[in-house]
């Protein structure tokens, strides 16, 4: 199942919430922690990833699991704005944490959710990765 089907118990919602605010909150202004958050490895229970356009195995770090935890939003809206504000202050005056962010691609545009229909809107994903926001055709 992909995170965003993902249905969270009360419990387990507060959970992630209480450990993204704890990681947000630990990072800010300290160098030493922002550090730690690019370089501590996660490892990957779904299966290794590699890198389509060279094979090479991509590493996962603390801050690709929080900029995961984005995507759990349709569960838990509150825990996506607190996911922001961490990788906020990950990358504030860290130019390697910045730089980690910036090299990560899009791997694929979230399905056509009713969400998206109620708006009008869908969203595609060209051969270079940029993400594009249409108006949907009636």
């Amino acid at each position: 199942r992909k995170a965003r089907e993902l249905m969270l118990s009360s419990q387990d919602q507060q959970t992630a919430i209480v450990m993204v605010r704890l990681i947000g909150n630990i990072v800010y202004k300290c160098r030493y922690n922002q550090d730690l958050l690019r370089i501590t490895p996660v490892p990957n229970t779904a299966g290794t990833r590699s890198n389509p356009n060279d094979g090479i195995p991509i590493e996962r770090t603390a801050i690709h699991v929080v900029l995961s935890a984005t995507s759990l939003a349709p569960a838990c809206f509150t825990l996506r704005e607190w996911c922001i504000i961490a990788i906020r202050n990950a990358v504030e005056d860290n130019a390697s944490n910045a730089e980690t962010v910036r090299r990560l691609e899009a791997n694929q545009v979230l399905d056509d959710t009713p969400e998206l229909q109620r708006i009008g809107v869908k969203v595609e994903m060209d051969e270079r990765g940029k993400v594009h926001v249409k108006r949907r055709d009636s």
